[in-house]
């Protein structure tokens, strides 16, 4: 223990490459010219390896400079604003920007390890269930404080969503109690080696209703990012949910596919 990420990174790394030549000499054994283009590849990786892992490795290490990740000084929030504070307001809104920003770019990067690790892990997903559920976890976070407000949304539009939230949430405490109990009886199954990606969503997150309008994805300018789309179009569809407990009890997702 004690170690620094980087040389931990390096540790994996060197354990991946011996994993591989391991593979590699049990592979070629018991014919000439697989055994011969071992040795050959062995030949050629083994003084570049050694090179690297005595001499560049660690004097990078050595020598490395310290990183220091840029922290800008927080501002007063919209609720902490005096209601004819334009200076207090534009800061405030200026800051939910940068937020929603680097939330987005969080949410980017975990999809991008679920791609990898489903990727690299296919047909068998188990060993992605970790990154599936972080990904999954942030996205409902990520919904929670942006989703259905739009992408010219402003600072304002995310305090009374979080007001109206808070307000509902009081106002029906035996839902929420539910929430938690099965949000706990599904972190215990994942602590116990069981995940049901059924507890997120009944399909893939590509298969969600809200994705298939445009923009599918949040690279362009202002775009309204993941989940800013309502589960219908249908300007009484919300009135109907509410009046009909039967009407459309998936919510717009009736695929029944599952991952593992």
């Amino acid at each position: 223990m004690g170690e620094s990420l980087v040389e931990q990174r390096q540790a994996d790394s060197k354990a991946a490459w011996d994993a591989y030549w391991k593979v590699r000499d049990l592979d070629s054994r018991g014919s000439i010219y697989p055994r011969f283009r071992y040795f050959a590849h062995k030949a050629f990786d083994a003084p570049a390896t050694w090179f690297r892992e005595r001499v560049v490795e660690p004097l990078q290490n050595k020598n490395r400079l310290p990183y220091y990740h840029r922290q800008l000084s927080r501002v007063p929030e919209i609720d902490e604003c005096g209601v004819n504070d334009k200076a207090c307001f534009y800061e405030a809104n200026e800051q939910y920007r940068l937020d929603k920003m680097v939330d987005g770019f969080i949410l980017q990067t975990l999809r991008h390890r679920v791609d990898r690790c489903m990727l690299y892990n296919n047909p068998d997903h188990s060993p992605c269930s970790k990154v599936i559920e972080d990904m999954e976890e942030n996205e409902l976070n990520f919904f929670v404080k942006y989703g259905e407000l739009g992408g010219e949304a402003d600072v304002r539009d995310a305090y009374m969503k979080q007001k109206h939230r808070l307000i509902w949430e009081r106002r029906h405490p035996e839902i929420m109690e539910e929430r938690a109990s099965k949000l706990a009886e599904h972190k215990e199954k994942l602590a116990n080696g069981e995940f049901d990606y059924a507890f997120w969503k009944k399909g893939m997150f590509y298969q969600d209703k809200k994705s298939y309008e445009p923009p599918y994805e949040f690279y362009m300018s202002k775009s309204p990012l993941e989940g800013d789309k309502p589960l219908s179009k249908d300007w009484q569809y919300y009135k109907k949910v509410s009046q009909d407990p039967e009407f459309d009890k998936e919510q717009g997702k009736k695929s029944d596919f599952r991952l593992f």
